[in-house]
Formats: C-alpha cells, structure tokens, sequence
C-alpha cells in the first residue's frame, strides 16, 4: 500500500476526487501524480519500514499540514 499526499494547488490542477475513477487501477495514478514536481507530492510505501519511518517523521514535523489531498494506492 502506498500513501500519497500532494498539494492541493498543485500544477496538473488534480483535485480531491480526481483518482476515484482509477481506484483498480494503481499504475495509473502513479504515472499521473509522477508529473508532478517533488515539491507537490510525497509518497510512501507502506510495505517498506523505512518509508513508515520517514511518513512518521514529516507527519509529527507537520510537513503534511494544510494544503495537501491524501490518497491510498492499493498496489
């Protein structure tokens, strides 16, 4: 499972509900958010223990407070 966070002013104009459609289809909102630049969008594999640490770690230092949209990628 993968989390993704991007900014919800963001420079592809994806809004809250944009990948409801593509919910079976996890490539696909990866490649979308993909174009997206490393200041507009985090991800973080949950499978991977490192990954959790770093999620933890910006969700405590409030990096990912206000103006971001959260998606769960079942891949």
């Amino acid at each position: 499972m993968t989390l993704a966070f991007y900014k919800v002013d963001n420079s592809k104009n994806y809004e809250r509900h944009t990948f409801d459609v593509f919910c079976d289809r996890p490539q696909v909102i990866k490649e979308m958010l993909s174009e997206l630049s490393d200041e507009e969008l985090r991800m973080y594999d949950m499978d991977n223990n490192i990954d959790m640490s770093i999620f933890q770690d910006d969700y405590n230092d409030e990096e990912l407070d206000g103006g971001w949209w959260c998606i769960v990628i079942n891949d």
